[in-house]
């Protein structure tokens, strides 16, 4: 119905975070170049946010999309409701591309696991970018506490 009328290709405002829809304000674009500053100059961490519906993911997405070749191993959280434990299961699965198996690995085994990704994606020139999106949605103060802990990592 609108598509017709406005000439559109898809429907206007859909539920996504697709970063084709990323419209360039002036605050969309200040929060973009300071996370992409963030990335490209290797600093540990920042925080993207804003009440719910603003772009937040759609920036993120958008971010994604533009990091250096460098940048290689990227591991987006889009559901980090989550225990502790399961969170850094989740990340050092995605930043390894191993895939656990269906028993969880002991937080021992994972942090070995981060740790060595890491160091090879250094080796090999590579830096990594874990997102947390939705991090408000966390619960549990331990998920919260191993993200932080992330940052401990010398690479």
């Amino acid at each position: 119905m609108y598509e017709a009328y406005w000439g559109l290709q898809r429907k206007p405002f859909e539920n996504t975070s697709d970063a084709q829809f990323y419209y360039p304000s002036e605050t969309h674009q200040a929060a973009l170049l300071k996370l992409r500053y963030v990335v490209e100059n290797g600093r540990q961490a920042a925080a993207l946010t804003g009440a719910s519906g603003l772009g937040k993911s759609v920036i993120v997405h958008s971010l994604l999309r533009m990091l250096p070749d460098e940048i290689a191993v990227r591991v987006h959280v889009v559901f980090p409701q989550m225990p502790a434990d399961q969170l850094l299961a989740y990340i050092a699965s995605e930043l390894t591309g191993e895939k656990s198996s269906r028993e969880l690995p002991t937080i021992e085994d994972s942090v070995r696991r981060l740790q060595y990704a890491l160091q090879d994606n250094v080796r090999a020139g590579r830096r990594s970018v874990v997102v947390v999106d939705e991090s408000h949605l966390i619960n549990d103060m331990k998920a919260f506490d191993t993200l932080r802990l992330l940052l401990n990592f010398e690479t």
